[in-house]
């Protein structure tokens, strides 16, 4: 199925990393995000319920950014990813990419992360 609902440019505060700053000051984080269902029934009936309701995919990795504790952004682009899925049983994959806007590195970045395919089991 080719089918997509996103969520681009979400922006959440959170601690992820590994060095001993990044595990105590909550830095930005963005997540884009992905998932696949079929909308064709959507599509036809204008009805909410027939989709995935975007904001309910925002707030779960709003939560998870906010409250996690990861070292690593793939840990949390695949907890975003089975959060995702656990919101409606329809979709079929999540698609997280999650982007550290402030690197601890010393080259100048826009971002780096990482982008994590979570498929339903």
């Amino acid at each position: 199925m080719s089918d997509e609902v996103f969520v681009k440019g979400l922006i959440a505060l959170g601690i992820c990393g590994c060095l001993e700053h990044e595990r105590t000051t909550a830095q930005p984080f963005q997540v884009d995000l992905v998932v696949t269902m079929d909308l064709d029934h959507a599509a036809k009936s204008d009805d909410l319920h027939d989709t995935v309701n975007y904001a309910l995919l925002a707030d779960a990795a709003t939560q998870l950014v906010e409250t996690g504790e990861f070292y690593l952004v793939e840990a949390l682009a695949g907890a975003i990813g089975e959060a995702c899925l656990a919101i409606d049983a329809r979709l079929e994959k999540a698609k997280v990419t999650v982007t550290k806007l402030n690197p601890p590195i010393t080259q100048r970045t826009s971002g780096v992360g990482c982008t994590k395919t979570v498929k339903r089991k």
